[in-house]
């Protein structure tokens, strides 16, 4: 049988880790959940968002958000855009819940309303991964950039380089045929 001195020592270092699990367990379950979210909105160029689109190994479910109304978009956009309007956003927002931990460049005309939709996704939506586009759709086209209008690209194409290209094919096609005529006749 065991003394009673080691049985009382044994009571003691059960005592002494009961009370550090005790302790541990309390610390544990009193600690704060912390949400993950972003702090802030990441203001973004129409350059780096021009770089962005294009990545799609860094960026491959990148969403892009027009902001804007139904007829400036119909006049032009960004290609592959998801038009809400700004003032839909919170009444629609079930369209864009599952990309809650997507990439969304948000864009307007200018960059005043796309900054107030993306604060908005930030602050009351939980979005963690918005990038606002300062400058709008009217810097994208100041770079250069290709716009889409319904769906298509809006390339300006104009007459007169039409005709140049026509004109010479039209002459290639003649040459073509005349030279093969003349070697049949010969």
């Amino acid at each position: 049988m065991t003394s009673k001195t080691e049985l009382k020592l044994f009571n003691a270092k059960n005592i002494i880790l009961f009370s550090i699990l005790f302790f541990l367990l309390q610390t544990f379950i009193l600690m704060p959940v912390v949400n993950v979210k972003a702090q802030t909105v990441t203001n973004i160029s129409v350059q780096t968002a021009y770089n962005m689109i294009n990545n799609n190994t860094q960026y491959p479910n990148l969403v892009i958000l027009d902001v804007r109304e139904q007829s400036e978009y119909n006049e032009n956009h960004l290609c592959n855009a998801i038009l809400i309007p700004v003032s839909e956003i919170d009444a629609r927002i079930s369209e864009l819940n599952s990309y809650k931990n997507t990439e969304i460049i948000v864009y307007c005309k200018s960059g005043y309303r796309s900054a107030l939709a993306s604060q908005n996704l930030v602050d009351n939506h939980n979005f963690t991964l918005i990038y606002n586009m300062l400058g709008g759709i009217d810097g994208w086209i100041a770079e250069g950039y290709i716009v889409c209008t319904d769906g298509q690209p809006n390339i300006d194409f104009n007459v007169i380089t039409f005709s140049i290209i026509l004109l010479s094919t039209m002459i290639l096609i003649i040459m073509f045929f005349k030279k093969k005529f003349l070697r049949i006749r010969k």
